[in-house]
């Protein structure tokens, strides 16, 4: 037994046999990575709309190596936990389940519905009270108010006013236009101003101004056929966020939440 021991070719044998158990247990402890013909087909696609033109067999293995190298990459980064506790891929993430969930409310809706839906969002579909208006502008106030003592006393207003980056005339501008373009706040006083006479100072971010309103344009309804599209979006868009909120009602019933106090 002894003399057998000592024999090369049995210590040999047993190595081999060992490194052959090893390997065994390694590629058994591998994961497989499978190449469907469905992830071939996209990859496909996916280089047409990039390009315009279809993937040569050379450009379609070399899609396909980018593929794998890429998935052996993701799922290492998974086995290391590297998603975890970051926001971005936490939103990404999020925002695909959201599309998952938006997706069963993709389907052909009846005009009756869309109908009821435009008068339960009428306000939606209504234009504000706009004002047609001219100004003149001052950096001045004091050269604002002197200015509304020579138009009352029948100066030419072609004359008067400094030049500036604002228009001398605007139409039908809705209250929030018109603070964006003069600075919060600034259509507040139109209400109380008179229809075809000048007055002001009013300030805003850019000086002082005189305003004359020329004509105001009393909110109106905007007809369904008119904004049939927009009703359209805005009902897929409202199905949409109300199925996301069904998945997640349905979704959290199925979860204990415990908020631990400091």
């Amino acid at each position: 037994m002894i003399k057998l021991l000592r024999q090369p070719l049995l210590w040999f044998a047993i190595a081999g046999f060992l490194l052959f158990v090893i390997d065994a247990r390694i590629v058994t402890d591998r994961k497989q990575i499978i190449v469907t013909t469905a992830q071939q087909q996209r990859l496909a696609t996916l280089w047409e709309t990039q390009t315009g033109a279809m993937a040569s067999p050379k450009e379609l293995s070399s899609l396909i190596s980018n593929w794998i190298q890429e998935e052996i990459l993701y799922r290492e980064a998974l086995r290391l936990g590297l998603d975890e506790q970051d926001s971005i891929v936490r939103r990404r993430l999020i925002q695909k389940l959201g599309f998952i969930a938006e997706s069963d409310s993709e389907e052909l809706v009846d005009v009756a519905v869309l109908r009821s839906f435009y008068q339960q969002q009428i306000d939606d579909y209504t234009l504000p009270v706009r004002y047609s208006f001219r100004q003149l502008y001052f950096r001045l106030e004091s050269d604002a108010v002197a200015t509304l003592s020579k138009i009352e006393g029948g100066g030419l207003i072609n004359e008067l006013g400094e030049s500036s980056m604002l228009n001398a005339e605007y139409s039908y501008r809705s209250a929030l236009d018109i603070n964006a373009t003069f600075g919060a706040n600034f259509a507040d006083r139109f209400p109380k101003l008179h229809l075809n006479a000048w007055e002001g100072p009013l300030s805003s971010g850019f000086g002082f101004h005189l305003i004359q309103i020329v004509s105001v344009h009393e909110a109106e309804i905007t007809p369904y056929n008119i904004v049939q599209n927009q009703v359209i979006m805005d009902y897929q868009r409202y199905q949409q966020e109300a199925s996301r909120d069904k998945y997640t009602e349905e979704l959290t019933d199925q979860y204990i939440v415990v908020i631990e106090s400091e």
